[in-house]
C-alpha cells in the first residue's frame, strides 16, 4: 500500500500513472480533499485524468488510511504534511486541486512553498481565516460534551441532509467515507487553540494560476469564492447554477472540463 512516513505519521495516497506514451504532462495532479472525507471522493477525476496525467490523491492525516493522531490537526499540520509528502515523492511541481479543507490546505500551502506550484484549482474552498458560520461552534461543543462519535452523527446528518433523489449516489458515497473516519480531528485537545492564521490578509501575495470553482447553492463559500477572486490576480471563477458544496461529485463532467481546460493553459 502507497504511504509516504513523515517525521510524525504514515499519509496514505492514490496514484495513477499512464504509459510513458500517453502521458499529456509531466507536471502531476494532486488532490486534497474535504474534511471528514477522504482519497475517494476524487474517483471521477482520477477516471478521467489518470489516463494522461500522473494522480496523486492523498488522504489528511485522521482521514481515509492515513494516521489518525490525538492532536495536530492545524491548518499548519496539513500544509507541512502536504510538503513533506510530496518532497519524498520528488515533486518538484504540481496542479494542486483542494475542495473545501482541502483548498484551504492548498491555500496555505501556496502561501509558503509557491516554487512547487504549477497551477492551484480551489473547489467550494474554506480558507484560514473564514468562518463558516456558528454551526461548526455547535458541533465543537457538542464533541467536548459527548464525544467524537456522538459529532460524527449530528455531522452527517447536517452533511447529507441536501443529498438525496437525484444525488442519492453523493450521499452514499460521501457517507461511506463518513462512516469510515473515527472524528479524531473533531475531539483534538488543541481543537480551537492553535494560532490564529488568516490567509486572507495574504491571498493578494499568490502569483500561483488560480482556477476558482464553486456551486452557486453552497452559499455559505460562494462569498468566499467571489472574495478570492478578487483578491488573486488573475484568477478565474466559475459558479454552477444547481450545484452544492461538493461540486466535483454533483457536475463531475463540467468541473472536469473546465479543470482539464485550465490545466492545458497552465501547461501551456
Amino acid at each position: 500500500m502507497p504511504f509516504v512516513r513523515t517525521a510524525e505519521i504514515k499519509l496514505y495516497y492514490d496514484e495513477h500513472v499512464p504509459a510513458r506514451d500517453r502521458l499529456q504532462s509531466e507536471v502531476p495532479i494532486v488532490f486534497l480533499h474535504g474534511f471528514t472525507l477522504d482519497r475517494r471522493m476524487w474517483q471521477p477525476q482520477a477516471n478521467y485524468f489518470g489516463h494522461r496525467y500522473r494522480v496523486i490523491a492523498v488522504d489528511a492525516r485522521g482521514h481515509g488510511l492515513s494516521d489518525a493522531t490525538v492532536s495536530d490537526y492545524g491548518r499548519d499540520n496539513r500544509v507541512q504534511d502536504l510538503y513533506e509528502l510530496v518532497k519524498t515523492l520528488d515533486i518538484t511541481r504540481m496542479h494542486l486541486v483542494g475542495l473545501s479543507m482541502g483548498g484551504s490546505t492548498a491555500i496555505g500551502f501556496a502561501l509558503k512553498h509557491a516554487e512547487r506550484l504549477k497551477s492551484m484549482t480551489l473547489i467550494s474552498t474554506g480558507a484560514a481565516g473564514y468562518s463558516p458560520g456558528k454551526k461548526i461552534d455547535f458541533l465543537t461543543r457538542i464533541a467536548q460534551d459527548q464525544g467524537a462519535a456522538a459529532v460524527m452523527k449530528r455531522w452527517k446528518e447536517i452533511a447529507l441532509s441536501w443529498y438525496h433523489g437525484d444525488r442519492n449516489e453523493v450521499a452514499s458515497l460521501m457517507k461511506k467515507m463518513m462512516d469510515d473516519h473515527e472524528g479524531k480531528p473533531w475531539i483534538d485537545p488543541k481543537r480551537g487553540q492553535y494560532p490564529r492564521v488568516n490567509d486572507l490578509d495574504n491571498v493578494h501575495e499568490i502569483k500561483t494560476p488560480t482556477l476558482i470553482l464553486a456551486g452557486a447553492l453552497d452559499r455559505i463559500f460562494v462569498p468566499l469564492a467571489e472574495q478570492l477572486h478578487e483578491e488573486i490576480n488573475g484568477s478565474i471563477l466559475k459558479i454552477y447554477n444547481n450545484t452544492g458544496h461538493m461540486l466535483n461529485l454533483e457536475s463531475p463532467d463540467r468541473c472536469n472540463q473546465d479543470l482539464e481546460e485550465f490545466l492545458q493553459t497552465t501547461d501551456s
